[in-house]
C-alpha cells in the first residue's frame, strides 16, 4: 500500500499500458481518475479499480484540447480535492511508417507532436499550479525506447518521445523547489496493434522472416534486440510507475527509466 490515500490521474488509462498503470496504482492504495478518448474503456477500467476497493472516476477527454484538459482537472479536484500523482500516458504512434523518413507527411508530424508532446504540456500546465500550492507532487511522463535512439520505423513518434524526455528534465529543474518529482518511463517491446501492422512489413524486408505470423516476427525481434530475451507487459510499466510515485523515489527526479529488458543502455 505504498500509495495509500493518494489520488492519481492517469491519462489514456482505459487500455494497454495505461490500464496496467491504473491497476498497479489501485492495488497500492491509490484512487484513480481515468481520462480517455474511449469512455467505454475508461468506465470498464474504473470498475476494475472499484473492485479493488478504491475510488475511481472515468472521463472522456481529448488531452490535445486545452479546454477539455482544464475541465478534466476541475472535475478531478471537485471530486477528490487533490491530485497527488499525474501520469501522462496518453500517446499514439501513427500508421504511416518511415524507412526512409521521406515517406512521412506533414500531418504525421503534427499529430505525433500534438498527442505525445503538446498534451503533456497542457496537462502539466493545468495540474502543476495545484501541486505547487500543496508543495507536493509526483509527475510521470511516458516516453519510449524509440525516443532514446534514432528509430527509422516511425520518425515523428521517435522524435516526439525524445522531446518528452527533454521536457521531463526541464520540468524537473523548474519544480524541484516545490517538492515535485518529475520523471519519465521508456517502455520497450510490448505487443500492440502497431506491431501487428509493422511485423508484416519487417517480414517483407527480411527473407529470413518469410512465412512467419506477426506475433512470430515480434518474438524474433525481441530475441534479437532484448538482452533479457522477453517482451515487456503493461504491468511491468505499472510497477515502475508505482515506484516513481512512491516516497521510496523521493530523491529521484529528471530521470528516464528504461523498462525494456536492456534494449537501450545509456
Amino acid at each position: 500500500m505504498r500509495l495509500e490515500n493518494k489520488v492519481a490521474l492517469v491519462t489514456g488509462g482505459g487500455m494497454g499500458i495505461g490500464r496496467g498503470i491504473v491497476l498497479c496504482m489501485a492495488r497500492e492504495g491509490a484512487d484513480v481518475v481515468i481520462p480517455d478518448l474511449n469512455l467505454d474503456s475508461a468506465n470498464k477500467v474504473a470498475g476494475e479499480v472499484q473492485n479493488l476497493g478504491r475510488k475511481s472516476l472515468a472521463l472522456k477527454v481529448d488531452v490535445t484540447k486545452k479546454q477539455q484538459v482544464e475541465d478534466m482537472v476541475k472535475k478531478t479536484l471537485d471530486t477528490f480535492g487533490r491530485i497527488d500523482i499525474l501520469v501522462n500516458n496518453a500517446g499514439m504512434m501513427g500508421d504511416r511508417l518511415g524507412m526512409p523518413f521521406l515517406n512521412n507527411e506533414e500531418e504525421d508530424w503534427d499529430m505525433a507532436f500534438a498527442v505525445n508532446v503538446k498534451s503533456v504540456f497542457l496537462v502539466c500546465k493545468a495540474v502543476v499550479p495545484h501541486m505547487i500550492e500543496r508543495q507536493y507532487g509526483k509527475i510521470i511522463n511516458l516516453s519510449s525506447v524509440a525516443g532514446r535512439f534514432a528509430s527509422q520505423t516511425n520518425p515523428p513518434y521517435s522524435v516526439a518521445k525524445a522531446g518528452v524526455v527533454t521536457f521531463t528534465q526541464i520540468m524537473a529543474k523548474d519544480l524541484a523547489k516545490y517538492n515535485i518529482n518529475v520523471n519519465a518511463i521508456c517502455p520497450g517491446f510490448l505487443y500492440t496493434s502497431f506491431w501487428e501492422r509493422l511485423a508484416p512489413i519487417i517480414g517483407k524486408m527480411n527473407p529470413a522472416l518469410a512465412g512467419m505470423s506477426a506475433r512470430e516476427i515480434f518474438e524474433s525481434r525481441v530475441k534479437a534486440l532484448v538482452p533479457l530475451q522477453r517482451e515487456q507487459t503493461p504491468e511491468d510499466i505499472g510497477y515502475a510507475a508505482v515506484f516513481l510515485a512512491s516516497e521510496e523515489a523521493r530523491n529521484i527526479t529528471g530521470q528516464a527509466l528504461h523498462v525494456d529488458g536492456g534494449t537501450v543502455m545509456i
